[in-house]
């Protein structure tokens, strides 16, 4: 599967945000709509930092 864990950084700390995030769209002004692989959802506002496919990782800060 090729879904990844998002999560944002925050004081150099790593949180988890969601698991098995399949899409990723961009609404503007910084905020993100997580969608996962169930059809769940969830919003975020923040700087796309990292995305590391190999790990399943993306990170925003």
């Amino acid at each position: 599967m090729c879904e990844s864990n998002v999560y944002i950084r925050k004081n150099n700390e790593d949180e988890l945000v969601m698991e098995n995030v399949a899409a990723i769209q961009p609404l503007g002004d910084g905020r993100f709509i997580l969608k996962g692989l169930l059809g769940e959802s969830c919003e975020i506002k923040g700087t796309l930092q990292d995305i590391n496919l190999m790990a399943h990782k993306i990170v925003f800060e």
